[in-house]
């Protein structure tokens, strides 16, 4: 009965620890998503623009962005008409995409992380009895021991790296629109609130 409990149970810390793994990946696929593309910030440091066009980019600082990055922004307009292209610093229906998958998994380890946690708790309380009653050695014990705090540590570390990597996504948001960048509270306020999951989670969890 008991091999029954420690195989369930490490089947569920295993779930878990795919879970908190693959939602640590998912935010620093955020994080790629939401960096500032490099080209465009040359470009937004030299005019402040996020509107560029043949007739305005005259008014850019001297120097400020080459010929060729100009050429790319402002485009040739057919007929001396103005031609303009909007600066996209970070791709918004990207981020929709994989800020939504982030959002289920950590939806996921939420609701199941207590459970888990609890389990565990019970689990050692168990043990430590029967290892005094003389049921199980003290070596026994210990590895289930050991295992469990393994998963926690394990736990713990992939949900700080989550919070972390959504604060840097949050901030590189921050970044795009404050260089002119329009459309992203939505995305702001999601990766704001994923990082205060994340770290809520991890504050649920005691290290033994």
């Amino acid at each position: 009965m008991a091999t029954e409990m420690n195989a369930s149970a490490s089947i569920q810390e295993t779930q878990m620890s795919a879970q908190t793994a693959a939602l640590s990946n998912m935010t620093r696929d955020i994080v790629r998503k939401s960096t500032v593309k490099g080209a465009a910030i040359g470009a937004l440091a030299g005019c402040g623009l996020v509107l560029i066009s043949s007739a305005n980019a005259k008014n850019c600082v001297t120097g400020a962005i080459t010929g060729g990055v100009v050429g790319a922004l402002v485009g040739t307009a057919a007929g001396n008409k103005q031609a303009a292209k909007h600066v996209e610093l970070v791709s918004p229906s990207a981020l929709v995409r994989s800020i939504g998958k982030a959002d289920d998994k950590m939806d996921a380890v939420t609701r199941d992380l207590p459970t888990l946690l609890a389990q565990q708790d019970t689990e050692v309380t168990n043990l430590n009895a029967k290892m005094k009653s003389g049921q199980i050695t003290q070596g026994q014990y210990a590895h289930r021991f050991e295992v469990i705090k393994a998963n926690r540590e394990q736990l713990a570390e992939a949900l700080s790296l989550s919070a972390v990597q959504a604060n840097e996504a949050h901030r590189n948001l921050q970044s795009a629109q404050a260089q002119g960048q329009t459309g992203l509270d939505w995305h702001l306020s999601a990766t704001r609130n994923l990082a205060r999951d994340a770290t809520s989670a991890r504050s649920a969890i005691t290290l033994l």
